[in-house]
């Protein structure tokens, strides 16, 4: 089992967001209801959708640090990940105070894996290959999504 350091040092990790990237989530941020510094997010489904405004980790620093020290998450709030190269991405729950779900994509959005009520604290790695993005929601949130659905920016 690889240390949180270890995985969030890679250097397939990435750095500083790109350019492009900081201004996609400056239009998100402009046409959507979403308090400043999220961005609205959606889980599909044939069946339903989940639409969450997600808090962006778009920095080294924001993705090392995720959840930790964060107040819980309200219904229809999250945090997204984008790690800008699929790769096997590993999400560690220490250092936050509450139980997360946790969704991991590929690059075109369709779900790798889904990892159900993470306790609060719980220094497990979980680890998913093939997989870009992260959204973390509240524990029990991504209850009736599984892999192959969608993963979308509104």
């Amino acid at each position: 089992m690889r240390s949180r350091d270890e995985v969030i040092t890679s250097p397939s990790y990435g750095g500083a967001p790109r350019a492009s990237s900081l201004w996609a989530a400056a239009l998100l941020l402009a046409a959507c209801g979403c308090p400043e510094g999220a961005a609205p997010v959606a889980v599909e489904s044939p069946e339903r959708a989940l639409e969450v405004c997600a808090e962006l980790a778009l920095t080294e620093e924001e993705r090392r640090r995720g959840l930790m020290g964060h107040p819980p998450l309200a219904p229809g709030e999250g945090m997204y990940f984008d790690f800008r190269v699929e790769q096997e991405i590993c999400i560690f729950n220490g250092g936050v105070t509450f139980p997360i779900d946790v969704l991991y994509a590929a690059a075109d959005g369709e779900v790798v894996a889904i990892e159900r009520e993470v306790p609060a604290g719980d220094e497990t790695a979980r680890c998913h290959p093939g997989t870009m993005q992260v959204l973390e929601v509240g524990a029990g949130e991504l209850a009736a999504f599984e892999p192959g659905d969608r993963l979308v920016f509104r």
